[in-house]
């Protein structure tokens, strides 16, 4: 599992606003921060990923999140918004989420 500060600081590595290994601006960190609701929220909406607890961010699904997220906060920093990374990441993650987002009932063994 990943941190929602892991988080944030690997969609600013998406963008290029900090190197690997570096630590983000408070003022950097925050911009991030306060979309990860949002964009959680929206991704769930729209049965791409099923949002849960911001602090507790599935490994499988952590760097496609950070890419959606960098990508949304993008034009805060200068950067170009790229509508093609964004649809490949969200469709990594329909990808890795199917079974769970199916609306179906989930079958269970028991032993």
């Amino acid at each position: 599992m990943k941190t929602r500060e892991e988080l944030v600081k690997r969609a600013l590595q998406e963008i290029k606003v900090v190197a690997a290994g570096q630590t983000p601006s408070a003022e950097d960190a925050k911009t991030v921060d306060d979309e990860i609701v949002p964009v959680l929220s929206d991704l769930s909406k729209r049965n791409v990923y099923p949002f849960g607890d911001p602090d507790q961010i599935e490994d499988d699904a952590f760097v496609h999140l950070a890419i959606i997220l960098g990508n949304s906060v993008a034009g805060s920093f200068g950067q170009p918004y790229d509508d093609g990374l964004r649809l490949m990441a969200e469709s990594r993650l329909r990808q890795l989420y199917r079974e769970q987002l199916s609306g179906q009932p989930v079958v269970v063994d028991y032993f």
